[in-house]
């Protein structure tokens, strides 16, 4: 009887190990920039036809002997490793020996190369994996590989390309993060004989320019593992989110979510920093070998990596948090970059990306839309800065949390003693202690009573009322939180509350978690339970809806900190004076004070705290420049 099971001829696996290594003309660059930085090139000039059906690509590299060159196209032929154990330890990015012979059998392809000791290099021909042709010719050092007629004889992968638009836009992602990566290397990526990205290999900061453009570079801050966006530069979506592991690109939501939680507060609902990561660990602890495309990296302690990250970029952001502030530039043309690789050519995250890592954070109430930047670009800019005429009835905010209702009692009686009047500085206040501190700053007035002007450092700051004072009580609330000083008070009817299988075992399984935020738990019936004690503070939303915002984060893995932060950024947002509400002189320079003392220029929410409007900036507004 004849056996059913065969040995696959060679030719056959190998267009079967092509379809893993070889997944589009994308992939297939990325092999060969590969291997020309593991052979030491410093210059890599890449030329790409027919959708990437024709690829050449030209190094400087160590090049081959003829019998490497032979050799090279054989599969699990590799100079990288020799045993085991260096797979384990590996600091190439090549390493399988799969590549070439791979797409040898699904293209015709061409390879010359010479190395620097010999007088003439060497060239051979495969046409579907069978050599077809080899001789000596006249070239430099290097190695030059030309594809013809990717896939021409696998139409069914064929079949499975594109669009043209599609396969180059891979194309040059593969093309921009390899060099961002090898920073020292110079890159050309030509399409359709036109030159589309180009590098010098000048260091990092030289290529950043050229790839991502001035306005990037100019608004990023170096640290510990690269560098980190400010809020200026923020975007729509993870893409700009470039994460490189011993100098090899790779996606990681690990690493990505340690970047996001770093910055925290500090993101806008929707928007997501620019972030460069470079991080380096040792071979063992890192494992590239998880898929053949080399795309995915696991980590040997994932722990360990995620705080260092994490705590990195929270060093960084909290170092001179001004320095993350957006500025105002009132023409969109002075914002273009002069790179010639622009954003819409990153490749889109295959994640959905329209809610950001704060999605689940509360909102800050919207009021009136700042008139100040609309009435600038028209020249018709409004004073209305209210400074008091009476010392009588100014509000304190000494104390180090301040009720809500007591303010707001305070405001009134304020708004009814005081008489309002227009102009930048409004009626002269006689002259205080208070007023007397020596500050780096000038306190100006109060805008449209929500915002608070400030001149410092050749700049007009404009500060929002209602986020500088959430800010200060966010950060005074949080002390008190993590010292365990979170008061609960007793419901005199207990809230009885309808819950799910689901939910109420993730609230009997939290029930340590939820007494340490106030609220205090009984089971009541088979889908109910009775809310006796809630945290101490009066809350728009209702308690059932802070509850089960809170239950949510628990069945998503939240610790306790995250519970905590949920609750501190809503009391913080809820505890703050709001816009409209008029200042005292004194007060606004309490806000001011406390808030550089502190240092932190967002909002819990990520929204900036303070907008600058340089004076040169001004001046070329009213054309004095």
């Amino acid at each position: 009887m004849e056996n059913k099971i065969k040995i696959l001829d060679e030719s056959v696996s190998n267009i079967i190990a092509a379809g893993e290594v070889v997944e589009n003309p994308a992939a297939m660059i990325k092999e060969f920039i590969e291997n020309s930085l593991d052979a030491k090139a410093t210059s890599i000039k890449i030329y790409i036809k027919n959708s990437g059906r024709y690829v050449k690509i030209v190094d400087n590299g160590i090049g081959m002997t003829k019998n490497d060159l032979f050799l090279c196209i054989e599969r699990h032929a590799t100079s990288k490793i020799s045993n085991k154990d260096d797979i384990f330890n590996l600091s190439t990015y090549g390493f399988r020996g799969e590549a070439l012979a791979s797409i040898a059998a699904v293209s015709k392809l061409k390879i010359s190369s010479k190395i620097g000791t010999e007088k003439v290099g060497n060239e051979i021909s495969i046409y579907g994996g069978k050599i077809r042709n080899s001789k000596e010719v006249s070239k430099n050092m290097g190695t030059e590989i030309e594809v013809k007629d990717l896939f021409y004889n696998t139409p069914v992968r064929l079949k499975f390309l594109k669009s043209k638009q599609t396969e180059y836009g891979k194309i040059k992602d593969v093309a921009f993060k390899e060099a961002l990566s090898n920073y020292n290397v110079s890159f050309e990526l030509h399409i359709d004989e036109k030159r589309v990205l180009f590098t010098t290999g000048n260091g990092i900061e030289n290529t950043i320019l050229e790839l991502l453009g001035k306005n990037i570079l100019k608004n990023l801050k170096k640290f510990k593992y690269g560098y980190l966006g400010n809020m200026d530069i923020l975007k729509n979506s993870k893409s700009y989110i470039f994460t490189f592991f011993n100098k090899r690109y790779a996606k990681s939501l690990l690493v990505e979510k340690a970047v996001l939680e770093g910055y925290y507060t500090k993101l806008i609902k929707g928007k997501f920093p620019v972030a460069i990561i470079f991080y380096e660990i040792s071979p063992n602890k890192i494992d590239v070998n998880i898929h053949p495309s080399k795309k995915i990296v696991k980590f040997e302690n994932e722990k360990e990596v995620f705080k260092d990250i994490k705590t990195a970029v929270e060093e960084a952001i909290g170092t001179n948090e001004e320095e993350m502030l957006p500025n105002v530039i009132f023409n969109n043309e002075e914002r273009n970059d002069s790179a010639e690789y622009k954003e819409s050519d990153l490749e889109k995250s295959n994640e959905p990306s329209k809610n950001s890592y704060n999605d689940n954070r509360y909102e800050v109430p919207k009021f009136e839309e700042n008139k100040l930047f609309n009435s600038l670009a028209r020249n018709e800019m409004r004073e209305n800065v209210l400074i008091e005429k009476s010392v009588d009835n100014k509000i304190d905010l000494k104390g180090k949390i301040i009720d809500r209702v007591n303010i707001e009692k305070s405001y009134k009686n304020y708004e009814e003693n005081t008489q309002k009047k227009e102009g930048f500085y409004g009626v002269k206040e006689p002259e205080k202690e208070y007023n007397k501190l020596e500050r780096n700053y000038k306190l100006l007035g109060q805008l449209n009573n929500m915002y608070i002007l400030i001149e410092k450092d050749n700049k007009l700051s404009i500060y929002d009322q209602h986020i500088v004072h959430e800010r200060i009580l966010y950060e005074e609330l949080k002390e008190k939180f993590y010292n365990n000083k979170l008061y609960s008070r007793e419901l005199l009817v207990p809230i009885s509350v309808e819950v799910n299988i689901k939910e109420k075992e993730a609230i009997f399984e939290n029930l340590e978690n939820f007494k340490k935020i106030g609220f205090e738990i009984e089971e009541f019936g088979e889908n109910e339970i009775l809310i006796r004690n809630v945290p101490e503070f009066e809350f728009r939303e209702s308690f059932q809806n802070i509850f089960f915002e809170i239950l949510k984060s628990l069945m998503e893995n939240s610790g306790v900190k995250d519970i905590r932060e949920k609750i501190i950024i809503s009391m913080s947002c809820k505890g703050a004076i709001k816009a409209g509400q008029i200042l005292t002189r004194e007060a606004m320079y309490e806000l001011v004070d406390k808030l550089h003392k502190i240092g932190k220029y967002t909002c819990p929410h990520g929204r900036p705290i303070i907008i600058n409007i340089s004076f040169d900036e001004l001046e070329r507004k009213f054309r004095r420049k």
